[in-house]
């Protein structure tokens, strides 16, 4: 016997086969990077469209969006993304303090982005 306490197991997250499952998530899409997955659903044509926020601004797109969650093996791209939030939060607090909603999303981005890189394994 061992006096080692049993480790509960941790869910492993399985990546959904809809992109459109991961909207208002941090993921990575291949060739524009990390971003939130602001919106992906198919036009009535069959074709996908999807929107991605990063730290940089807007991206939008068609086509399948290759997303997949935030894990391990984006940590450059994800420290990279942490480091312009932190940087465009202080330039809004300095140089435009009226601009609240602006200064709210990134603060909102930005605790999002800690918390989804807080339960990786």
């Amino acid at each position: 016997m061992s006096a080692e306490p049993v480790r509960a197991q941790q869910p492993v997250a399985v990546a959904s086969p809809d992109p459109a499952d991961l909207t208002g998530r941090w993921v990575y899409l291949r060739d524009i990077g990390a971003g939130v997955l602001t919106g992906a659903a198919r036009t009535p044509a069959g074709r996908w469209y999807w929107s991605l926020r990063t730290p940089e601004g807007e991206v939008e797109g068609t086509g399948f969006p290759h997303a997949a969650p935030l894990s391990r093996h984006a940590l450059p791209r994800t420290r990279r993304a942490r480091h312009h939030l932190r940087a465009l939060h202080a330039d809004l607090s300095e140089y435009a303090p009226e601009a609240v909603a602006e200064r709210t999303r990134v603060e909102h981005d930005r605790d999002l982005l800690d918390l989804e890189l807080a339960v990786q394994p």
